[in-house]
């Protein structure tokens, strides 16, 4: 069995990146993606200079329930990238940094599809249920509007694969403020516990 080294760093030192994707379908086991966005995190602040974006070249039959979600039209797709080529530059912008994003089941099985390596993954969603049940609140599921409205942060673009990263990393900065409360600082390892799928 393996066990990774417990990390006390102060989360404001690790390098982390939201990661959205938009697919074909909201089954894990079946999504293919369409889009892909990425967000930077690092000292606590949002890094929108290690940001980007990225359409999937897709030529096939899109389901219809998923179009009214993502809004991504066939001949939008057609001028995509070869998903080869978005999978080297997102591997390239994740390098090995701390994953999050919100209701990351897709993420985490497209991740894992195109062989692009982490440091770890923390679901936001997860993350605010774990400390709503900490606070003795009722515990619900949110979407990511729901959730980044409740605390103040205005929602990017819903459902949009750039916009959806925006909103999961400044939800990601008030929530590590929830984490650590009175302590001086928030350990990374605390935001990967209650994070964790």
């Amino acid at each position: 069995m393996w066990f990774r080294r417990s990390d006390d760093r102060d989360w404001r030192d690790v390098e982390l990146v939201a990661v959205d994707f938009e697919t074909t379908t909201g089954d894990p086991r079946k999504a293919e993606p369409l889009s892909v966005g990425w967000v930077a995190v690092h000292g606590g602040r949002v890094r929108l200079a290690d940001a980007g974006y990225r359409l999937v070249a897709h030529d096939g039959h899109l389901p219809r329930a998923s179009l009214p979600v993502h809004r991504l039209l066939p001949h939008q797709l057609r001028t995509g990238a070869p998903l080869h080529e978005v999978a080297t530059q997102l591997r390239d912008a994740v390098g090995g940094r701390i994953v999050v994003a919100h209701g990351a089941w897709i993420e985490r099985a497209l991740l894992d599809r195109l062989d692009i390596g982490h440091g770890g993954l923390i679901d936001t969603m997860t993350l605010l249920r774990r400390l709503d049940e900490r606070d003795g609140h009722a515990v619900r599921g949110q979407s990511l509007t729901a959730a980044s409205r409740r605390f103040g942060v205005t929602p990017m673009r819903a459902h949009h694969a750039f916009g959806d990263a925006l909103t999961t990393a400044l939800l990601l900065l008030v929530l590590a403020a929830r984490v650590r409360r009175d302590r001086p600082h928030c350990p990374i390892d605390d935001l990967l516990r209650l994070g964790r799928l």
